[in-house]
């Protein structure tokens, strides 16, 4: 459970309000609470002895035989009270406490449901949905200061606040005790009302899955929604205590999700809050936050004096990105979800503060300020893996995904800000070559691109079917990161192809073609090209049509790019263009 509980901690603290959780039977369990069925079985039993009758050996069986229609609660509790006040008193003995358990401690909520309702009023979830009837949740999120938006049925959809405009809702599908209209047999488990499908269905698509004590075995409807689900826009992670059964398994397939073994639903969200609240403290007592570092950064960088103080900021934070992101160990298994996933995101919080630092350093830097850049680039693309004598090439390359991120983002800032110097260094920056002992060195460009990762492996990863699946990855991974300064997406979208396509150009006019045979890696601007996704007028379009206008004049050109010829680049740009022919992506 270890891994996968650090994987979901990450994910849960790094994407607030992403994760859904779907909650069964046995959150309660340590709480006395019954299952539905379990007060089904029992209430025909005390059926029985008002009539006087024995069915002991099958109460199904003798219902069914006796009065010709299946067992659920509305059959029964008619049978055994006449009014609705009658009714509620009835099923509250199963979920309310009596003075035999205040003495006992039962029927409160759960640590589960405590650790769940402090993770719902820190934002971290924002949608639950559970098949219990008990009221345990309620009072945990009462306690903690939480109000919750309740669905308890169907009808209760038309006046629901919609899901983006509410902080919290919980979702009862099978209904509530003190509501007579329960859903407990297999017939009214199969299938829910259309418009409740179609809300679950939404909740399913848009959101990860974290299941709990809830086994997949009897809400037919519920599984059926799951299903139906064809968007894998964040993961999914289905717990199980012992066995996993096997239509959990078959759910977590479907949804492609992760099966996770946990001891128990009060120590699985017990780790995973303490997690979490541990990741909250290292934020805080980070010896810098993005908004204080940004600031010296700009009195630093402004000062002729400051060049010193300048460099000791961005190399201390190199430093501890280095530290806290990069070192990666697993080198001997093949590249799956989680262990991308896992990478990644460990990288990506390492980041955190050095990215926005760069991306402020390019917008306002000087020639001085350029070396800088470099040695973190160099830094980062130091491997610190011992390669044995066997491995997997993609998961050591993710080792790089850093280094990838910090070439885009120093890349787009570059074009951004017209800083493109600093890029032609980039781009012809020396690195040690990718599992290579020997000290062989290689461009950066040739070992950190698109290309990094094979497209398969990754799509597999990602879920949908890119045509280029690390520009799709990263574009929208970074889009954030330049929101404040670039906030149309067409224009980031713009920005980020010319980025893209200048690495292509310079990657065949640097790193020459490969074995006499032109070749280059490309981005998501090959396809938008041949779908003409790109207005004529646009960024992109623009930039490469100054080229031959301005020739000389060009900034890329005049800024030492193509060995400062135009004639050079006009070459270039024909054979990349030629070869782009041959790649059919529309």
């Amino acid at each position: 459970m270890n891994d996968k509980l650090t994987t979901l901690s990450f994910s849960i603290h790094s994407n607030k309000g992403v994760y859904a959780l779907l909650l069964g039977s046995g959150i309660s369990k340590s709480a006395a609470i019954p299952t539905g069925w379990d007060i089904v079985l029992d209430l025909i039993n005390k059926l029985c002895v008002t009539l006087k009758e024995d069915c002991s050996s099958d109460p199904v069986a003798w219902f069914l035989e006796k009065y010709q229609e299946d067992p659920n609660y509305s059959t029964i509790l008619g049978k055994l009270a006449i009014s609705q006040p009658e009714r509620m008193n009835l099923l509250n003995g199963y979920f309310e406490r009596s003075n035999e358990d205040k003495e006992s401690g039962l029927k409160l909520p759960t640590n589960a449901h405590k650790s769940i309702a402090k993770l719902v009023s820190k934002g971290y979830i924002k949608v639950i949905i559970t098949t219990n009837f008990d009221r345990l949740l309620e009072k945990a999120l009462q306690d903690e200061g939480v109000e919750p938006n309740v669905i308890r049925h169907v009808d209760d959809l038309s006046g629901t606040l919609p899901l983006v405009h509410s902080k919290f809702t919980l979702i009862k599908v099978n209904g509530d005790y003190l509501d007579s209209r329960l859903l407990n047999t297999r017939e009214e488990l199969s299938e829910y009302p259309s418009e409740l499908q179609s809300y679950l269905l939404s909740i399913i698509n848009d959101f990860g899955l974290i299941s709990c004590g809830w086994s997949g075995k009897w809400d037919n409807g519920l599984v059926n929604i799951i299903n139906k689900s064809e968007n894998f826009r964040y993961p999914s992670y289905f717990s199980f205590i012992g066995k996993c059964e096997q239509e959990l398994s078959d759910i977590a397939t479907s949804r492609k999700g992760s099966i996770l073994e946990i001891n128990s639903a009060d120590e699985f969200f017990n780790e995973l809050s303490e997690r979490i609240e541990a990741l909250n403290t290292f934020n805080s007592n980070h010896p810098l936050n993005k908004d204080i570092a940004i600031s010296r950064l700009k009195k630093y960088i402004v000062r002729d004096d400051g060049i010193i103080l300048y460099r000791d900021l961005l190399m201390n934070e190199c430093r501890s990105a280095l530290k806290k992101g990069v070192d990666i160990s697993v080198i001997s298994k093949s590249l799956n979800k989680e262990l991308f996933d896992s990478y990644f995101l460990k990288q990506k919080n390492a980041l955190e503060i050095l990215i926005p630092l760069c991306i402020t350093t390019i917008q306002w830097s000087k020639s001085e300020h350029e070396q800088t850049i470099l040695d973190i680039m160099n830094k980062f693309t130091q491997s610190p893996i011992r390669v044995e004598t066997s491995f997997f090439p993609n998961t050591v390359k993710t080792h790089y995904l850093s280094s990838l991120l910090m070439l885009y983002v120093i890349g787009i800032s570059s074009v951004m800000y017209n800083k493109y110097t600093l890029l032609n260094k980039v781009f012809k920056l020396l690195i040690p070559q990718i599992n290579k002992v020997n000290g062989e060195k290689s461009h950066l460009i040739q070992e950190v691109n698109p290309d990094l990762i094979d497209s398969d492996i990754l799509n597999s990863i990602l879920g949908p079917r890119y045509k280029t699946p690390t520009s799709m990855f990263l574009s929208k991974e970074l889009r954030d990161y330049f929101s404040q300064i670039i906030e149309n997406e067409d224009e980031f979208n713009a920005i980020f192809d010319t980025f893209e396509y200048l690495l292509s150009l310079n990657y065949l006019d640097i790193v020459g073609p490969y074995r006499r045979t032109t070749y280059v890696p490309y981005g998501n601007y090959q396809w938008k090209h041949y779908s003409k996704n790109h207005d004529s007028n646009d960024f992109y379009s623009l930039f490469f049509k100054r080229a031959d206008i301005e020739k000389l004049e060009w900034q890329p050109i005049k800024d030492g790019m193509f060995g400062g010829s135009h004639e050079t680049y006009v070459d270039i740009k024909c054979q990349v263009d030629d070869y782009l022919k041959t790649i059919f992506l529309y």
